[in-house]
């Protein structure tokens, strides 16, 4: 009795071939390292939220915030090139705003921000302003000269407006939108500051 022969299978090339090995090994790798950075950064938006809830009082406000950003700062790391090194730069751009609050309230009233009426003080919205804008220029001049700088703009202040919202909301709405238009007015200055002195060196 003849033997039955077994169903041909096709070899799987991508197994024998060491060019396509060696890419799935490189993508894997690369995929890898892009998980790894949104873990960091969503270690670095933990500590932040932390943070904030150790100088600050804690709302509704806070949590919404702190959501925004445990959700942003991953994304745009895990994107990496600009929108990464943007949101790098967005974070330290946050922290003034973030901790200025604190302080301010404590030399002003001698008290703690976690005691902070719903309303904004006046020394409070012109600090959240002043850092603001402040961090803003500075953000605003250093996209200028990335490879990226739209990316890196966009990335910078979807990352430092929900840091320093984490401090300066918690003081009401004068304190947020006081760190909202610093960032956006320093960035536009920083940026055309940093290009008219382009255009003047050239």
């Amino acid at each position: 009795m003849a033997r039955s022969e077994l169903p041909h299978r096709p070899r799987d090339s991508t197994r024998s071939d060491p060019a396509a090995t060696t890419l799935r090994r490189a993508r894997r790798a690369y995929e890898a390292a892009h998980l790894r950075a949104a873990g960091g950064a969503l270690a670095i938006a933990a500590a932040l939220i932390l943070l904030a809830i150790g100088l600050h009082r804690t709302t509704n406000t806070t949590w919404l915030f702190a959501t925004i950003l445990a959700v942003t700062l991953p994304v745009l790391a895990w994107r990496g090139g600009p929108w990464r090194r943007g949101a790098l730069a967005g974070t330290l751009a946050g922290l003034p705003p973030l901790i200025v609050p604190s302080l301010v309230f404590a030399l002003t009233s001698g008290g703690h921000c976690t005691s902070c009426d719903q309303a904004a003080t006046l020394p409070c919205i012109i600090a959240c302003f002043g850092a603001g804008s402040l961090v803003g220029m500075l953000v605003g001049h250093r996209a200028t000269i990335d490879a990226a700088p739209r990316k890196y703009a966009l990335a910078a202040i979807a990352a430092a407006a929900p840091t320093g919202l984490l401090g300066c909301g918690t003081t009401g709405l004068g304190g947020a939108t006081g760190v909202v238009l610093g960032l956006v007015a320093g960035g536009v200055a920083g940026w055309i500051v940093a290009g008219r002195t382009a255009a003047q060196a050239s």
